[in-house]
């Protein structure tokens, strides 16, 4: 022992037993002997043989009351003193007893880390380092307790080590987790220091899984609070020991050590302030409650042991603020987006509020749009995108977290946006809110405002909750919407949701949502009826039109009773009698009865695609579908009163025909009438498609609807339109010529039969082949005249042959009924005579039979006939057919005067007639066909010879 030298070998002796008593645990003898070797047995050497020799399993009771003698300086003999037995020991001579006495190492009182921390009392560093010997032997923690209870309000260094460490250790260990298979030793708990150590104290609360609420507020309240309470010792403690390692003292260092003092538990607070923050980004709903049941630095519970009236009230002040500040930031990091967030991040802001002793948010259960905000400029001026940051939500000079008026104002209109949203269909977290309303673009703005418009419909359905979706989306563009209709106006500063995005605009896309929504009542009140429209009257036709097109354009079937383009109808139709006179609509309802009617028909464009209405609007030449209508449905040429409808309703949509049909204008003129434009193109749309049905039919082998339709459809409107179908004097196509009717009258005139036919059906679909063709040389330009007239030589051709093969198969006929004239004395027939002379002789002298109906046709086809001829019958076959009126004139006049001006034709006289009955010759008729212009433009150029004079 290091206690100086002894005197005697007596005093050695009673060292020696004082030792054997601690170690055989024996108290009593140990007290008795300490109370009558007072003068050898003083304080520091009593107490250093019980810490290294007392066994630390001994019950604390047992020496409480040595130690508190010792404490109060008067060690008085124990009530029923045990007379101490001799042991061999006290047989050992002086310079063995001595000699064991030096040897005895004999423990210090003082650890470092307590001198560290300025700790001198005796009685306080045995206590401390009593308890840590128990802890590592026995790691009863209640049993520490009991030695130090007695000895607190003798020391506060002593008092403040108890509360900050076995108080929060005895809670850890044995109230709170008693069956946590990793307890904590003292010396481990001793060295938990800065943020870890609020980690590791409030991790077994996160894992224990518990559903109590509170269990992390009652881990920061019995647990980090008086662990907190200590960190100004530690602190002490960690400032002596750099203080020591620095090879220079300044006169500053014991300032900045007290100042470091001071900081120690602010610094501490502030560990679990972040923890905090920390824990509303993984789970908002128990950082909530703490934030909401527990008071922050204020509500620690020191089981009587302590309290805070030591702290500067400055600096716990500035605690709870600090505190306030966590809270609210601890909403900016929250990522769920339901009601109950909404609801506990509200609940914050009072609780907020409380601490601070500032304004409480208004309650939100229910919508009210005369709440307004109370934001002044110069608070938005601070405002950077910088404080929404994770680690710049805890500083002291973020204005959106520190507790103030504004800030909670902001924070409440924040929240009330993201119950709207919510209510609307739309979650949204609050940060992304907040920074969307701060610092969004008009961008970011318009489309967060589509986003919510689109979930608006799937929650909302009926009109009169449309009207209050409406007054939310107004509120939220400004946060300062009240019940008038003007709101704010487009110039001022304003601080929103959507407060990028122009109210004109906002009202636009609120339309267009009503549209969507089906909601035309509140639609048409609000945007059309009402004194004061929102929006001019020419934006409301462009934008229902504009959805009403969307609709349509996003439709897969035509028929207006189902899907888009019926949704497109009841637009139209909902605001067709607020714009009357509208263009516009007349052309979508036009498209619309269009598609309709197309709908009825199978239709499949290119790479088995199906049709949609779609693809009329984004066709180049829209009438060119429905050429493929006719492809693709069997017959449905049949339909061309269907089909002219379906183009002109295509016209009347404003789908002109393509200038490279041939007849159709291509553009518009400024001084060109409207009407009059599309008179023309209706005109022209109806040639095309009755072309395109003739092309149809002819594929189909019915050759008798094309020469049908040409006849009483396509020739008198393609000869030349009339006066009232003529196109515009200004029309860059004034001038062009009818490239549709020529070519459809020679395609039907160039076909040929599917299938051989009779012979009678033969020469009539030859004749009207020919009668075709006539009208395709009267309509056809010069420069396809030869091509023509090629083809119609080579059908003219084939008639001749066909009837002269008639001819022949008729006389045939008639010599096999006949019979030849009998030689004499045979018979053509069995039971047959031979006739006599006189029979011959009358036979002989019998006038000729009447020649066959074939033979003479036959006989008067084969005279030549010039071109002139025909040429000349072809003009005043066109007169009829090309000018009805003109016709109808001539009807009056009598047959023989229109006869007596065409050329003879060649007749055949009837048994029985009196020669005033003539039949015109099929050639003949065959050749009316042909145009005036052949007989005076093309006559002479093929060098037909003039037809001979009678």
């Amino acid at each position: 022992m290091a206690n100086g030298k002894l005197t005697s070998s007596g005093e050695a002796r009673i060292i020696l037993e004082a030792v054997r008593f601690a170690a055989s645990a024996n108290v009593g003898a140990f007290h008795q002997l300490v109370a009558r070797e007072t003068d050898l047995l003083q304080l520091e050497l009593v107490l250093r043989i019980l810490l290294t020799y007392l066994p630390e399993s001994t019950a604390p009771h047992l020496y409480l009351d040595l130690l508190q003698q010792l404490a109060n300086g008067a060690v008085h003999l124990p009530p029923q003193p045990s007379s101490p037995s001799v042991q061999p020991g006290n047989t050992l001579s002086d310079h063995d007893a001595q000699h064991q006495v030096r040897q005895l190492h004999l423990l210090p009182l003082a650890e470092e880390q307590d001198l560290r921390a300025g700790c001198t009392d005796q009685i306080s560093l045995f206590l401390i380092h009593r308890a840590r010997k128990i802890d590592v032997e026995t790691g009863s923690i209640p049993e520490v307790q009991q030695l130090l209870e007695p000895f607190l309000d003798r020391d506060p260094y002593l008092r403040t080590w108890m509360i900050s460490n076995i108080l929060p250790l005895r809670r850890l260990d044995y109230d709170y987790y008693p069956h946590i298979d990793d307890p904590y030793t003292l010396e481990a708990f001793e060295r938990l220091e800065g943020r870890p150590a609020v980690d590791s104290l409030l991790a077994r609360s996160a894992r224990a899984g518990t559903d109590e609420p509170n269990q992390s507020v009652r881990d920061l309240r019995g647990i980090v609070g008086p662990w907190v309470y200590g960190e100004k010792s530690r602190k002490r403690r960690k400032t002596h020991h750099d203080r020591r390692r620095s090879s220079v003292t300044t006169p500053s260092t014991n300032e900045r050590s007290a100042e470091s003092d001071e900081k120690g538990r602010q610094s501490a607070w502030s560990d679990v302030n972040e923890w905090i923050l920390d824990l509303a980004l993984r789970e908002f709903t128990t950082a909530a409650d703490v934030v909401e049941h527990w008071d922050g630095p204020n509500d620690v519970d020191y089981d009587g042991f302590g309290d805070d009236e030591e702290l500067d009230h400055d600096i716990h002040g500035m605690l709870v603020q600090r505190y306030a500040q966590a809270g609210l930031a601890t909403i900016y990091v929250a990522g769920s987006t339901s009601t109950s967030t909404i609801e506990r991040a509200h609940r914050i802001l009072k609780k907020v509020a409380r601490l601070q002793g500032l304004q409480e948010p208004q309650e939100f259960e229910k919508f009210q749009n005369v709440y307004t905000s109370t934001l002044s400029k110069d608070y938005l001026d601070q405002l950077s995108e910088i404080h929404l940051l994770h680690n710049s939500l805890l500083r002291p000079e973020n204005p959106l977290t520190f507790p103030a008026n504004p800030s909670l104002a902001f924070a409440s209109l924040v929240l009330r946006s993201c119950s709207l949203l919510q209510k609307l269909g739309y979650s949204r977290a609050y940060r992304a809110t907040a920074k969307l309303a701060a610092f969004g673009k008009r961008e970011e703005h318009l489309e967060e405002l589509h986003k919510t418009l689109q979930k608006v419909p799937v929650r909302t359905r009926d009109n009169g909750s449309w009207a209050e979706v409406r007054q939310q989306i107004l509120w939220l563009r400004d946060w300062r919407y009240e019940s008038s209709e003007q709101g704010a106006s487009d110039g001022e500063t304003l601080l929103g949701v959507f407060c990028r995005i122009g109210r004109v605009d906002v009202e636009v896309e609120l339309l267009k949502a009503l549209l969507r929504a089906s909601c035309y009542t509140v639609a048409v009140h609000v945007y059309c009826t009402q004194d004061q429209h929102p929006i001019p009257e020419d934006m409301v036709e462009k934008t229902v039109l504009n959805v009403a097109m969307a609709f349509y354009d996003g439709a897969s079937n035509g028929n207006r009773t189902r899907g888009g383009i019926r949704k497109a109808s009841e637009i139209l139709a909902a605001f067709h009698s607020h714009f009357p006179e509208s263009n516009s609509f007349s052309e979508a309802n036009a498209l619309i009865a269009a598609t309709h009617s197309m709908s009825f028909y199978s239709l499949t464009l290119q790479y088995d695609v199906p049709f949609q209405p779609v693809n009329i609007r984004a066709s180049k030449d829209p009438l060119s579908l429905i050429g493929k209508i006719l492809e693709q449905n069997p017959r449905s040429y049949t339909k061309l009163d269907d089909m002219i409808e379906i183009g002109q309703s295509l016209v009347r949509a404003g789908l002109e025909p393509n200038e490279t049909t041939g007849g159709s204008p291509t553009g518009k003129s400024q001084t060109v009438d409207r009407s009059q434009h599309q008179d023309y193109n209706l005109l022209e749309s109806s040639r095309r498609i009755t072309s395109m049905a003739i092309e149809a039919s002819l594929s189909e082998g019915d050759f008798d609807t094309a020469y049908s339709y040409i006849v009483n459809r396509l020739s008198a409107p393609a000869a030349g339109p009339s006066k009232d179908q003529s196109p515009p004097q200004h029309s860059p196509n004034s001038g062009t010529k009818d490239d549709v009717s020529w070519r459809s009258a020679y395609l039907a005139g160039r076909a040929t039969p599917a299938k051989s036919s009779p012979s009678h059906s033969s020469v009539r679909r030859l004749e009207q082949r020919l009668e075709l063709l006539s009208l395709a040389l009267i309509l056809a330009p010069p420069s396809e005249l030869a091509e023509i007239l090629q083809v119609w030589r080579a059908v003219e051709g084939d008639l001749t042959n066909l009837l002269a093969r008639e001819a022949a198969e008729e006389d045939r006929w008639n010599s096999k009924g006949d019979g030849s004239k009998p030689s004499a004395g045979s018979s053509n027939l069995p039971g047959g005579f031979v006739p006599s002379t006189a029979d011959t002789d009358q036979v002989a002298n019998r006038k000729p039979r009447r020649q066959s109906r074939a033979t003479a046709v036959a006989a008067n086809e084969e005279a030549p006939m010039g071109l002139f001829d025909v040429a000349r019958g072809a003009a005043q076959a066109f007169s009829k057919n090309a000018f009805p009126l003109r016709s109808a004139a001539s009807a009056t006049k009598s047959p023989a005067e229109g006869i007596s001006k065409a050329r003879p034709l060649s007749m055949s006289s009837e048994s029985g007639s009196d020669g005033k009955g003539e039949r015109v010759r099929k050639r003949d008729m065959v050749a009316n066909a042909v145009t005036g212009g052949l007989a005076s433009g093309i006559g002479w150029m093929i060098g037909a010879p003039a037809p001979p004079k009678s």
